[in-house]
């Protein structure tokens, strides 16, 4: 029911309830390699412990990438805050890598909360970078799949909610990234004016070619996007898939740039290749596409270290 309070409606279905009853092989590591792997940065790697079942937890996921190369990860959940995890994994566990962590604003932290994006920010080690607006509480994705469960809003009638506002303006303050999660193109281009005019420096496309019930764009609203100063997100699975996503995404690479573009793996269900291996198999279909290592390196390596506010290497 769109409009409905995050706290309302405790009885309803929760998007991963589906998940529970799933039966699926395991994942299996296939050790791929690359040489776009050696410095790459994954800004979307799901993990355990979460409340899908999820091959790898965040130690393992760490681990796993810095024995490929990888020289960062962002850890990704839909549900709660990962800057304190990462502090941990990066205390604990893999030591040669970059481990960063974010906020999706879904309903479990409150939805639109800044409070929520504000305790992120002061979470010991100071490593959360990325805030995504709401993702599968989102009111597009909701209303799209005809869901009648708690939603998460950022605008009403075209206009910003003064909530989402106080947001972006948190966002511009600490220099974190801003991620426009799976709304509306028009709400993500809304949020992408008000962020820039705002001072916010980096922006996230979130996987603007997953399907309608995500935020799907066309060619040019990913322009305008990109000319705003956003970078396209192209997930692996959307490269290594056969089928109309593969053609898609690789139009969209090709019209907007690679300079606009970055890849993740948007990895870590049960039964899917781990990040690493993901990121390989799409690597292998740009290559067989002609793009080069120039082409690659942009992708894998240095837009995402810019997403970050790091050095390129």
């Amino acid at each position: 029911m769109a409009g409905t309070s995050v706290f309302a409606q405790s009885a309803a279905r929760t998007h991963w309830e589906a998940y529970k009853d799933r039966d699926v092989a395991p994942s299996v590591d296939q050790r791929l390699t690359d040489p776009v792997l050696l410095g790459a940065i994954d800004l979307h790697a799901h993990h355990a412990p979460d409340s899908y079942p999820r091959q790898w937890d965040a130690f393992e996921v760490a681990q796993l990438a810095q024995e490929r190369g990888l020289r960062g990860i962002v850890l990704k959940n839909h549900w709660t805050e990962t800057a304190g995890l990462a502090y941990l994994v990066r205390r604990y566990g893999a030591q040669d890598i970059e481990v960063f962590g974010g906020l999706t604003l879904d309903t479990p932290v409150g939805g639109m909360n800044p409070q929520a994006v504000r305790y992120m920010v002061d979470a010991t080690g100071g490593w959360g970078r990325i805030v995504w607006m709401p993702t599968h509480d989102s009111e597009h994705e909701i209303r799209f799949n005809g869901e009648d469960r708690p939603t998460v809003r950022v605008s009403e009638n075209g206009v910003l909610l003064p909530e989402t506002l106080e947001v972006i303006s948190l966002i511009a303050e600490h220099g974190l990234t801003l991620a426009t999660g799976h709304v509306t193109p028009e709400e993500a281009l809304t949020i992408m004016r008000e962020a820039k005019q705002r001072g916010v420096q980096r922006m996230i496309v979130t996987h603007p070619l997953l399907g309608p019930q995500f935020t799907y764009m066309s060619i040019e609203q990913l322009q305008e996007a990109a000319d705003l100063g956003g970078y396209i997100e192209i997930t692996s699975r959307t490269l290594w898939a056969d089928g109309e996503q593969r053609t898609r995404a690789l139009e969209v690479i090709r019209t907007i740039g690679a300079d606009r573009c970055f890849v993740s793996s948007d990895s870590g269900l049960t039964g899917t290749p781990n990040h690493s291996d993901a990121l390989v198999m799409a690597a292998r279909v740009l290559r067989d596409a002609g793009f080069g290592d120039r082409d690659l390196n942009r992708m894998f390596k240095e837009n995402p270290a810019r997403l970050l506010g790091l050095p390129a290497m």
